[in-house]
């Protein structure tokens, strides 16, 4: 019975101390602060957990083509390279600025599927914006053969497609 009254005890403090943070705007919310360890910790991991089960569900196609590259790249250079950077491509003024730091995509730590999940619904409280509602899940797909496509790709190979489609021959 001891044990009961000390666990409530327990949790009911860590409620009161969690409205005291909230309530007393203690806690800095800037996003030029970072977050303390455990703070990173527990948002990294809540994210990391969240997407690879909720992707579980979807089926990546077995691969893409080089067309849905292209279509992907269009995407890329004009929604996502502000944050994400690109290779030979530093991150915009727009990336630098969040909080957490957008991811380097060119690392490709996240499978198909699970980038597919994240560009449709997004990531609450990081600056990723949920793209389900502006594009439909063939273009996602593409955007998605685009940054499964970036870990090996060179930044000539970038700037390269960069022309191709300034030229009107790309996506």
């Amino acid at each position: 019975m001891r044990f009961v009254w000390g666990f409530v005890t327990a949790v009911v403090i860590g409620i009161l101390v969690g409205l005291w943070v909230t309530y007393s705007g203690s806690y800095n919310v800037a996003a030029n602060v970072a977050d303390s360890g455990i703070v990173k910790w527990l948002l990294s991991t809540n994210m990391e957990r969240s997407v690879a089960r909720h992707a579980q569900s979807i089926s990546a196609p077995p691969e893409f083509s080089e067309q849905q590259v292209r279509q992907g790249f269009a995407i890329y250079k004009d929604t996502c390279v502000y944050c994400h950077g690109a290779p030979g491509k530093d991150w915009g003024d727009i990336g630098k600025g969040l909080n957490p730091i957008p991811p380097n995509l060119a690392l490709g730590r996240w499978s198909s599927a699970q980038v597919f999940w994240i560009i449709k619904n997004g990531i609450k409280m990081s600056g990723m914006a949920s793209y389900g509602a502006v594009h439909k899940d063939d273009e996602i797909w593409s955007l998605v053969a685009f940054v499964q496509r970036l870990p090996t790709m060179t930044p000539e190979q970038y700037d390269r497609m960069q022309s191709e489609s300034l030229g009107g021959s790309g996506g």
